[in-house]
């Protein structure tokens, strides 16, 4: 880092505020400190009396993300467990959980030679787990899938029905069978104009017709602000589904709020559970949008990103 903290921030292209450099003037000439962030207040109060505690966290976080400084030590709670032996851990930055894993200690002897008396060596390695990247995977087959294979074989189409409906976020097409809801799919979903061809008929069973006004009514309710759960009848035999267990869970999650596909306590492997998400067969229907990848809202959603970001918008209003 630069000597002149105003150097170091317009470097970034941040505006040079008396508190961002008072803040990195607490570090100057004492590149060997590690600081506690209320070390970090008490030294920029110093110079920089209004500066509170909240904005001394912010811009700690803020210069850590630009690399201006690096931090050490977890903010998640102490976490305790029954193997009480040395062993090194593995910490994955997003789902937060640790995992105990089989790495060799470095050498200490360097250390006493230098005078420090070492008691225990604790290595913790940090990234992204096995189980957060198989999510990830798929969740990305999964919306490959959808884009590019169609859901609704030949033999279903002659049994349901179809009807275009407007939305705040486009277009969609709905399904149903006389026995329940089918699908919800976006323009992009494969198999949209084979259901927009099938809605032009006007064909399918009155009972079938009937599932559709109440998608449609459920969807128009949410999109106006509703807060209850969308519950509408699954033909599950009919439904192109990956994993039923999987997308039910997404309705247990509160509207507004967010759960970690790992929370969703669904009875499958991650990539299993991705590939469900990722295959929404009825988006709006099963909040799969509420699923994160950890602390991570994931890079794939089965209606793009645009749409994920206005439902999560939505919800937050």
């Amino acid at each position: 880092m630069p000597a002149d903290p105003a150097e170091a921030l317009r470097a970034r292209g941040l505006r040079v505020t008396p508190q961002r450099r008072a803040i990195l003037a607490a570090f100057r000439d004492r590149p060997e400190e590690h600081l506690s962030a209320d070390e970090v207040h008490a030294r920029a109060a110093a110079l920089v009396p209004e500066v509170g505690r909240g904005t001394v966290y912010a811009t700690l976080a803020e210069l850590t993300e630009l690399g201006l400084l690096a931090a050490f030590g977890a903010a998640e709670p102490v976490r305790y467990e029954t193997n009480t032996a040395d062993h090194a851990h593995f910490r994955c930055k997003l789902c937060l959980r640790l995992f105990d894993v089989d790495l060799a200690p470095p050498p200490a002897a360097s250390l006493e030679r230098e005078g420090y008396a070492v008691e225990r060596i604790t290595i913790v390695a940090e990234g992204i787990c096995r189980a957060c990247r198989e999510y990830e995977r798929g969740l990305e087959d999964g919306v490959t899938a959808l884009a590019t294979e169609r859901q609704v074989d030949d033999t279903a189409l002659g049994t349901i029905a179809c009807a275009e409906h407007a939305t705040p976020l486009g277009a969609v097409m709905l399904a149903a069978s006389a026995d329940g809801m089918v699908r919800v799919a976006f323009p992009e979903h494969a198999d949209f104009d084979v259901l927009a061809a099938r809605a032009r008929t006007r064909r399918g069973p009155r009972a079938a017709r009937a599932h559709l006004e109440h998608g449609v009514a459920a969807i128009d309710a949410y999109f106006a602000g509703g807060r209850d759960q969308v519950d509408e009848t699954v033909d599950w035999a009919i439904a192109p589904v990956a994993g039923a267990e999987s997308l039910a869970a997404t309705r247990r999650v509160p509207y507004g709020a967010t759960r970690s596909y790992d929370r969703l306590g669904a009875p499958a492997d991650p990539y299993d559970i991705g590939f469900a998400l990722g295959t929404n067969p009825m988006p709006f229907l099963f909040p799969c949008h509420r699923v994160t990848r950890g602390e991570e809202l994931p890079l794939t959603y089965v209606g793009g990103l645009e749409r994920r970001a206005a439902l999560v918008a939505l919800e937050g209003s």
